[in-house]
């Protein structure tokens, strides 16, 4: 019961006021410069680049008088092709005054230039541990086929814990995703999978399945978007899957201002007595 009862809010959670996502295969940075704002200050992001080549990056945090310090630096590599292959994470320690190394991530190319492995590693007493290793396939334009996590080994080498498999759409959109997992003696168990359909570039519908009997999925949860002349999702719909059925469960509507920007999000719940939709809170922004 504890568990349908978290499973539930973690459901309104991720329906209510919230825009839908698409998956993110890789982010380029194009600025020099970009200011984040968030619950706990303002925060400047600060790039260095060398002949195009992100070579360094800052978290800067506000200070009294104008003033900024860093937080927290990242620094990159690349090859002779300009593919990166080294990204060092660091903080700034109070007591040493000097940035400390925290996390390092190390990157290999197959013959086409693409990120097929990647190895992340977290620094402890002055060594490097290594903490995870993701390796990957591509399909014919560039995407991601498959995705597979490793862990290290007790002793020496690497163990598969994860796998999972990605199918795109014309535009590029991941329109199919299923997760596995390795148990202790490598037998794969499926974990979730997820469908999606796309007009282009907006998300229309998304279906979540959990595994089920006989190595089969079976429906969870359902959700539909709609969206105005400027891509802008104005609603949201959000069904479970009951007695063979799809039922509503959640909708919310959002309003825009001129800019873009989300101004209004209101939340309603399905009410099985009556057939109707109830609001359940409105939300300014």
């Amino acid at each position: 019961m504890k568990t349908a009862i978290i499973s539930i809010i973690i459901a309104i959670a991720i329906i209510s006021c919230s825009q839908p996502q698409k998956e993110v295969v890789h982010t380029v940075c194009d600025t020099l410069q970009t200011v984040v704002r968030t619950d706990t200050g303002v925060f400047l992001r600060v790039t260095y680049r060398v002949n195009g080549f992100e070579t360094s990056s800052e978290l800067r945090r506000a200070k009294a008088g104008g003033k900024t310090e860093a937080f927290e630096r990242t620094v990159f590599a690349y090859d002779t092709l300009g593919n990166k292959i080294l990204e060092i994470k660091s903080c700034f320690n109070a007591e040493k005054k000097d940035f400390v190394d925290v996390s390092k991530e190390e990157f290999e190319y197959d013959e086409l230039n693409q990120a097929s492995l990647s190895t992340y590693y977290v620094e402890r007493f002055g060594h490097w541990h290594p903490k995870q290793r993701i390796g990957r396939t591509f399909d014919s334009k560039g995407n991601p086929a498959t995705v597979e996590i490793y862990e290290p080994r007790f002793g020496d080498g690497w163990a598969i814990k994860d796998k999972t498999f990605y199918k795109y759409d014309a535009y590029n959109n991941v329109i199919e995703k299923t997760d596995f997992e390795a148990d202790e003696t490598g037998e794969w168990h499926p974990l979730s999978k997820f469908q999606r359909e796309y007009k282009k570039s907006d998300l229309v519908t998304e279906i979540v399945f959990e595994p089920a009997p006989g190595n089969k999925w079976a429906e969870k949860t359902k959700a539909e978007y709609e969206y105005n002349a400027s891509h802008y999702c104005t609603k949201s719909t959000s069904y479970v899957f009951k007695r063979g059925n799809w039922v509503n469960y959640v909708q919310a509507v959002y309003s825009f201002d001129a800019s873009g920007n989300i101004k209004e999000c209101e939340t309603y719940f399905w009410n099985e007595k009556t057939g109707r939709w109830k609001l359940y809170e409105t939300e300014e922004f």
